[in-house]
């Protein structure tokens, strides 16, 4: 695995790298009701056996079209959260960005500054991509602003795209598109 680092401010910055050590932040953040409630993938109660199958998954995903980076704190390289960059092995034209931070960091700016971030990555080195979309559940009003403040375009709802809970649940579906 590489070990790309960007900074993101004087005290947040992003790397490829996550390790079995990441296991504790990942449980310690992602068992969490609010980020359940608001991702597509996450599981709730989120385990340490989650946390491991997440590291491996991510150690083990070989295709070139898809991108992780962990939030750490420069203080203490604890992560706080995550924000990747998932291509079609088929259409290296379009891909999905996915995120998460950790609740005690939502509203201070380092998601949207670590959005800004990964779509500049995106851009230098997927020199196909013409297209990024984001799929946020229609309710989320917080993701839907963030994801408008980093450049994304609302393009429309997809009624009934998730099936979470027992119910089938509305997308709200954006995209950014790199001329």
């Amino acid at each position: 695995m590489s070990s790309n680092r960007y900074e993101i401010t004087k005290e947040i910055y992003i790397t490829d790298v996550i390790s079995n050590d990441d296991i504790p932040s990942l449980v310690k953040y992602l068992n969490n009701p609010n980020i359940y409630a608001n991702t597509l993938r996450v599981p709730y109660p989120y385990t340490t056996d989650d946390g491991e199958a997440f590291v491996q998954m991510i150690k083990t995903t070989s295709s070139a079209n898809n991108r992780f980076f962990t939030i750490r704190f420069e203080e203490n390289d604890e992560l706080i959260g995550m924000c990747g960059i998932h291509g079609s092995d088929t259409n290296n034209r379009i891909s999905e960005i996915g995120y998460w931070l950790g609740e005690p960091y939502w509203r201070r700016g380092i998601a949207s500054a670590v959005i800004t971030k990964v779509l500049e990555i995106a851009k230098i080195q997927y020199k196909n991509l013409v297209r990024i979309e984001a799929q946020i559940y229609a309710w989320n009003t917080a993701s839907r602003r963030l994801i408008e403040k980093c450049g994304f375009t609302y393009e429309g709802l997809l009624r009934k795209r998730v099936h979470k809970n027992g119910e089938d649940i509305d997308i709200v579906m954006y995209a950014h598109i790199i001329e």
